[in-house]
């Protein structure tokens, strides 16, 4: 079976606990090699360019590992954390002020460590975004706001999204396509009730 996901789409893959969606992920970010079939990223292996496909994890907190907003966004786009022109613009990507950049991560609520995460992930400039249960432990409010940002990046900029989840709920705009993984596997033709096209 083969599955293409070309530049700009947004697709969710859903299903439930267990069922190899976050293994999925790290395969498709180079991170694991599949032990049967290939992932091609532009037509090369996926593990053959680590960094080209970008994972958010589901618990931001657990990605942040400086002190402060700006180190930790410097650090993981790989520029200096002294070059505020650079922070302020990858905080800004994501709907975030520039004076945030001096804050301590412990001081940040959970939506905006999300963001402080997208950051630093997007100003590496991947070709594709992967995000982990993005909207876990997100209030409503936040939640359609984070899904407004990254609708509007993948139309603006024609960055691939793709979500991990075992919910579709207010994702339809961002992932039109669907899916679905049982047991390891990828059922074609098969959504959850309430699919949307």
């Amino acid at each position: 079976i083969t599955f293409r996901v070309s530049a700009g789409d947004g697709v969710l893959i859903h299903g439930g606990n267990g069922c190899g969606k976050s293994t999925l992920a790290w395969i498709m970010a180079g991170l694991l090699k599949p032990s049967t079939g290939t992932c091609l990223v532009g037509g090369l292996p996926a593990d053959q360019q680590v960094g080209t496909v970008a994972v958010a994890f589901q618990a931001a907190r657990l990605q942040l590992l400086r002190p402060r907003v700006d180190l930790d966004v410097a650090a993981a786009a790989g520029f200096s954390p002294y070059d505020t022109p650079r922070v302020a613009a990858a905080l800004a990507a994501v709907g975030l002020d520039a004076a945030l950049a001096r804050r301590r991560i412990d001081q940040l609520s959970g939506g905006q460590m999300r963001r402080v995460v997208l950051a630093g992930l997007l100003a590496r400039r991947p070709r594709v975004l992967i995000l982990d249960e993005p909207l876990a432990g997100l209030d409503a409010a936040s939640q359609r706001n984070l899904v407004r940002l990254l609708v509007d990046l993948r139309r603006e900029t024609g960055l691939t999204v793709v979500v991990i989840s075992h919910d579709f709920v207010g994702l339809e705009e961002l992932c039109p396509r669907i899916v679905h993984l049982d047991a390891g596997a990828y059922v074609p033709g098969r959504a959850p009730a309430g699919e949307f096209s």
